[in-house]
Protein backbone atom coordinates (compact mmCIF):
# COMPACT_ATOMS: atom_id res chain seq x y z
CA UNK A 1 0.00 0.00 0.00
CA UNK A 2 1.37 3.41 -0.94
CA UNK A 3 1.00 6.20 1.57
CA UNK A 4 -0.48 9.40 0.25
CA UNK A 5 0.89 12.69 1.40
CA UNK A 6 -1.66 15.44 1.63
CA UNK A 7 -0.70 18.78 0.22
CA UNK A 8 -1.32 21.51 2.72
CA UNK A 9 -2.64 24.82 1.49
CA UNK A 10 -0.14 27.65 1.63
CA UNK A 11 -0.63 29.95 4.55
CA UNK A 12 -0.09 33.66 4.24
CA UNK A 13 1.32 35.14 7.43
CA UNK A 14 0.05 38.61 8.07
CA UNK A 15 2.31 41.19 9.62
CA UNK A 16 1.53 42.07 13.22
CA UNK A 17 0.30 45.60 13.79
CA UNK A 18 2.71 47.59 15.93
CA UNK A 19 1.00 50.09 18.17
CA UNK A 20 2.51 53.51 18.71
CA UNK A 21 2.63 54.92 22.23
CA UNK A 22 -0.21 57.30 21.31
CA UNK A 23 -2.40 54.39 20.13
CA UNK A 24 -1.49 52.39 23.22
CA UNK A 25 -2.45 55.25 25.54
CA UNK A 26 -5.82 55.58 23.76
CA UNK A 27 -6.41 51.83 24.18
CA UNK A 28 -5.64 52.10 27.91
CA UNK A 29 -8.14 54.98 28.23
CA UNK A 30 -10.93 52.63 27.08
CA UNK A 31 -10.45 50.58 30.25
CA UNK A 32 -10.04 47.30 28.38
CA UNK A 33 -6.91 46.46 30.41
CA UNK A 34 -8.05 47.89 33.75
CA UNK A 35 -7.70 44.55 35.53
CA UNK A 36 -4.35 43.61 33.99
CA UNK A 37 -0.77 44.85 34.14
CA UNK A 38 0.37 45.67 30.61
CA UNK A 39 3.28 47.37 28.89
CA UNK A 40 4.17 48.29 25.32
CA UNK A 41 7.36 46.64 24.03
CA UNK A 42 8.40 47.29 20.42
CA UNK A 43 4.82 48.13 19.48
CA UNK A 44 3.37 44.95 20.99
CA UNK A 45 1.09 45.09 24.02
CA UNK A 46 2.42 42.58 26.53
CA UNK A 47 0.20 41.35 29.34
CA UNK A 48 2.44 40.74 32.33
CA UNK A 49 1.85 37.64 34.41
CA UNK A 50 0.56 37.62 37.95
CA UNK A 51 3.20 38.55 40.48
CA UNK A 52 4.19 35.56 42.62
CA UNK A 53 5.21 35.88 46.30
CA UNK A 54 8.99 36.06 45.72
CA UNK A 55 8.55 38.79 43.09
CA UNK A 56 6.16 40.72 45.34
CA UNK A 57 8.52 40.34 48.31
CA UNK A 58 11.45 41.64 46.28
CA UNK A 59 9.40 44.65 45.17
CA UNK A 60 8.63 45.45 48.82
CA UNK A 61 12.30 45.06 49.81
CA UNK A 62 13.60 47.21 46.94
CA UNK A 63 10.95 49.84 47.56
CA UNK A 64 12.10 50.27 51.18
CA UNK A 65 15.77 50.31 50.12
CA UNK A 66 15.34 52.78 47.27
CA UNK A 67 12.91 55.16 48.97
CA UNK A 68 15.23 55.41 51.96
CA UNK A 69 18.29 55.91 49.74
CA UNK A 70 16.70 58.40 47.35
CA UNK A 71 15.11 60.63 50.02
CA UNK A 72 15.53 64.22 48.75
CA UNK A 73 18.27 63.48 46.21
CA UNK A 74 16.43 61.44 43.56
CA UNK A 75 12.93 60.39 42.57
CA UNK A 76 12.06 56.70 42.86
CA UNK A 77 9.17 55.41 40.75
CA UNK A 78 7.92 51.83 41.12
CA UNK A 79 6.07 50.17 38.25
CA UNK A 80 5.19 53.21 36.18
CA UNK A 81 5.30 53.22 32.38
CA UNK A 82 7.96 55.36 30.75
CA UNK A 83 7.68 56.40 27.13
CA UNK A 84 10.71 55.18 25.20
CA UNK A 85 10.56 56.01 21.52
CA UNK A 86 7.58 55.72 19.21
CA UNK A 87 6.78 52.09 20.03
CA UNK A 88 7.79 51.63 23.64
CA UNK A 89 6.23 52.22 27.03
CA UNK A 90 7.85 49.61 29.28
CA UNK A 91 6.90 49.44 32.94
CA UNK A 92 10.14 48.86 34.85
CA UNK A 93 9.77 47.51 38.35
CA UNK A 94 11.74 50.58 39.48
CA UNK A 95 13.38 53.61 38.03
CA UNK A 96 15.53 56.05 39.92
CA UNK A 97 15.43 59.43 38.22
CA UNK A 98 16.88 62.89 38.60
CA UNK A 99 15.34 64.86 41.44
CA UNK A 100 12.50 67.20 40.56
CA UNK A 101 10.67 69.30 43.10
CA UNK A 102 7.30 68.46 41.52
CA UNK A 103 8.02 64.69 41.56
CA UNK A 104 7.22 64.64 37.83
CA UNK A 105 3.63 65.78 38.40
CA UNK A 106 4.12 68.63 35.91
CA UNK A 107 5.51 66.54 33.06
CA UNK A 108 6.02 62.85 32.35
CA UNK A 109 9.34 61.25 33.10
CA UNK A 110 11.56 60.95 30.02
CA UNK A 111 14.39 58.46 29.35
CA UNK A 112 16.98 61.21 29.85
CA UNK A 113 15.69 61.67 33.43
CA UNK A 114 16.41 58.05 34.37
CA UNK A 115 19.65 57.15 36.14
CA UNK A 116 18.88 53.50 36.93
CA UNK A 117 16.22 51.03 35.74
CA UNK A 118 15.57 47.82 37.67
CA UNK A 119 13.60 44.73 36.67
CA UNK A 120 12.82 41.91 39.09
CA UNK A 121 12.92 38.77 36.96
CA UNK A 122 11.55 35.31 37.46
CA UNK A 123 9.27 34.15 34.63
CA UNK A 124 10.11 37.39 32.76
CA UNK A 125 13.88 36.74 32.73
CA UNK A 126 14.13 36.10 28.98
CA UNK A 127 12.16 39.25 28.12
CA UNK A 128 14.13 41.32 30.62
CA UNK A 129 17.44 40.11 29.17
CA UNK A 130 16.65 40.12 25.48
CA UNK A 131 13.93 42.69 24.84
CA UNK A 132 14.20 45.25 27.61
CA UNK A 133 17.99 45.41 27.45
CA UNK A 134 17.68 46.60 23.84
CA UNK A 135 14.95 49.11 24.70
CA UNK A 136 16.86 50.59 27.65
CA UNK A 137 20.18 50.74 25.79
CA UNK A 138 18.49 52.32 22.74
CA UNK A 139 17.11 55.04 25.01
CA UNK A 140 20.48 55.65 26.72
CA UNK A 141 19.43 54.51 30.18
CA UNK A 142 22.89 54.66 31.80
CA UNK A 143 22.46 51.65 34.06
CA UNK A 144 20.07 48.69 34.13
CA UNK A 145 19.89 45.96 36.76
CA UNK A 146 18.09 42.64 36.58
CA UNK A 147 17.37 41.19 40.01
CA UNK A 148 17.42 37.55 38.92
CA UNK A 149 15.20 35.49 41.25
CA UNK A 150 16.03 32.23 39.45
CA UNK A 151 19.79 32.34 39.99
CA UNK A 152 19.95 34.69 43.03
CA UNK A 153 22.21 37.16 41.24
CA UNK A 154 22.16 40.74 40.05
CA UNK A 155 22.90 41.34 36.38
CA UNK A 156 24.33 44.79 35.70
CA UNK A 157 24.28 46.54 32.33
CA UNK A 158 26.25 49.78 31.87
CA UNK A 159 27.54 52.06 29.10
CA UNK A 160 24.68 51.99 26.58
CA UNK A 161 25.67 52.21 22.92
CA UNK A 162 23.12 51.89 20.12
CA UNK A 163 21.01 48.84 21.02
CA UNK A 164 23.26 47.17 23.60
CA UNK A 165 25.30 47.75 26.73
CA UNK A 166 29.07 47.68 26.44
CA UNK A 167 29.69 46.56 30.02
CA UNK A 168 27.80 43.54 31.40
CA UNK A 169 28.60 41.98 34.76
CA UNK A 170 26.98 39.50 37.12
CA UNK A 171 27.21 39.85 40.89
CA UNK A 172 26.71 36.71 42.96
CA UNK A 173 26.70 35.76 46.63
CA UNK A 174 29.51 37.44 48.58
CA UNK A 175 29.72 40.39 46.17
CA UNK A 176 28.38 43.93 46.17
CA UNK A 177 26.91 46.08 43.41
CA UNK A 178 27.35 49.84 43.10
CA UNK A 179 25.38 52.26 40.96
CA UNK A 180 27.72 55.24 40.91
CA UNK A 181 25.10 57.44 39.26
CA UNK A 182 23.05 57.46 42.46
CA UNK A 183 25.74 56.45 44.96
CA UNK A 184 24.02 53.20 45.95
CA UNK A 185 25.93 50.07 47.02
CA UNK A 186 24.07 46.87 47.88
CA UNK A 187 25.18 43.43 48.95
CA UNK A 188 23.86 40.53 46.87
CA UNK A 189 23.45 38.50 50.06
CA UNK A 190 21.37 41.27 51.63
CA UNK A 191 19.13 41.48 48.55
CA UNK A 192 18.44 37.74 48.49
CA UNK A 193 18.59 36.93 52.21
CA UNK A 194 14.87 36.03 52.37
CA UNK A 195 14.62 34.33 49.00
CA UNK A 196 16.72 31.15 49.13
Amino acid sequence: MTAQIATLPSVQIEEVHRFTVEEYEKILETGIFDDERVELLNGIIRVMGQMNEPHFGMIVFLNKLLVFHCANNFCCAPQNPVRMGEYGAPMPDFVVAKFREDNYAGAKMQPEDILLAIEVADSSLKTDRQVKTVIYASNNIPEYWIINLQDYQIEIFQQPKNTDYQLKTIAKSGETVTCEGIGLTVSVDEVFKNFK
